[in-house]
């Protein structure tokens, strides 16, 4: 398969703000993936391909082994890097110095231990909690954005989001936590402003957000635009529409799909061809799911190899009725709908792989960015995953078959 017949739609066109090493090792995953789906290796045995790929090519960093590093380097430690046990003691030190917490406070304490050796254990941890830890370990905006990028292989500082802008401003200044909880309730509390509209300004700070933002000023002025534009919630809203439209196309396919087997469908204890409307999340993660095995109580069994590849990225029945609840989208829930319908539509999957990659790629970017998201990011282990399979023979076996490896290699 030919580098040239692939999408050239933003698939390598990245920001060299966004990647700890822009030269070596974005382009390098990238280079990585193309050579594995180029591979004569691939056609006829894609899932194994790929499961090598995920566990022996791609470049995973543990966020503990890094997370300790860090925590040695800082402190200074002269002795020997596996000879010193007392991380979490070290952690909660720093945490302290940098007014993270209140050491005198006995409950807060046990509760930041805990937290501490979860963190110091873990092979990643949830964005939310990166920013904790890199204010409470002095880390400056730049280290932030590598544990960001190339421990958790994810996107850099969104500067749409409130509370990440706030985060980038004080870590870029120096400033603490405590001042960035202020800067941020400050930001909830501004008084409507009807006056605020979309122009040339707001367009300029978009462009070039840092600029703007590393200056109290600039931030106080930026805050104003995302709040009174409504930029999170509008973003939020748009996403879920997103989400929304993708789930009723995945309903409508995964129904036709079961319809060809009758014999396995029930309604009523009666065999009944299934309308879209009778595709429960059960009967979507059963589909997406089938090489993984279930406990006694039906639930999918604890990740098992591709943990610390995948991160818990799975499209469970929990997962899809927390998000029919209410709960925020993440990027890993469209993608991996887009690629549940790519899967299941017939009139895609007679396309060549070349063709069929295009057009995921070039759908799936523009889906994205109207949800507010960037556009599909191969350097994270499971949207290379996806990517995969959807040049692979069998999209829906191939997805299936590198999870069931998962297991059997445990």
């Amino acid at each position: 398969m030919s580098k040239e017949n692939m999408s050239k739609k933003n698939i390598l066109d990245y920001d060299e703000e966004k990647t700890i090493r822009p030269q070596n090792f974005t382009l390098t995953a990238m280079k990585e993936f193309y050579d594995t789906i180029e591979s004569d290796q691939f056609q006829g045995a894609s899932e194994d391909t790929i499961y090598k790929y995920l566990t022996n090519i791609m470049e995973i960093v543990s966020f503990k082994d890094f997370l300790r590093r860090y925590i040695y380097e800082y402190a200074g430690i002269k002795e020997n890097f596996n000879q010193v046990t007392n991380y979490p003691e070290l952690l909660l030190e720093i945490f302290a110095r940098n007014d993270c917490y209140d050491p005198s406070d006995v409950e807060e304490k046990k509760k930041l231990k805990k937290k501490a050796n979860r963190w110091l254990t873990s092979e990643s941890v949830k964005r939310e909690n990166m920013f904790y830890i890199g204010f409470g370990l002095d880390m400056n905006d730049k280290q932030i954005s590598e544990f960001l990028t190339l421990v958790l292989k994810e996107l850099d500082f969104d500067f749409t989001s409130p509370s990440e802008t706030i985060y980038w401003h004080c870590r870029y200044n120096g400033k603490s936590w405590m001042e960035a909880q202020k800067l941020l309730e400050a930001y909830e509390n501004q008084a409507e402003d009807p006056s605020i509209r979309e122009n040339h300004m707001w367009q300029a700070m978009q462009n070039d957000p840092k600029m703007y933002v590393s200056s109290e000023e600039g931030l106080e002025k930026y805050l104003h635009y995302l709040k009174q534009l409504g930029v999170a919630k509008k973003r939020e809203t748009q996403a879920r529409e997103v989400f929304m439209r993708l789930y009723e196309r995945a309903q409508k396919l995964c129904a036709k799909h079961l319809n060809r087997y009758p014999d396995l469908i029930e309604k009523d204890g009666k065999q009944a061809e299934l309308k879209a409307e009778d595709i429960n999340p059960s009967r979507m993660e059963s589909i997406l799911y089938s090489g993984v095995a279930v406990t006694d109580n039906g639930n999918l069994m604890s990740f098992a190899k591709l943990k610390e590849q995948f991160k818990s990225k799975r499209l469970s029945r929990a997962r899809i009725n927390g998000i029919l609840g209410g709960k925020p989208i993440e990027r890993f829930d469209l993608i991996t709908l887009i690629f549940l319908i790519y899967a299941l539509d017939e009139e895609k999957l007679t396309k060549s792989a070349p063709a069929r990659f295009n057009e995921f790629v070039d759908e799936t970017n523009d889906l994205l960015i109207e949800a507010g998201m960037i556009e599909l990011y191969p350097v994270n282990p499971y949207e290379a995953f996806v990517m995969m399979c959807v040049v692979s023979e069998d999209l829906l076996d191939t997805f299936a078959g590198v999870w069931e490896k998962s297991y059997d290699e445990e």
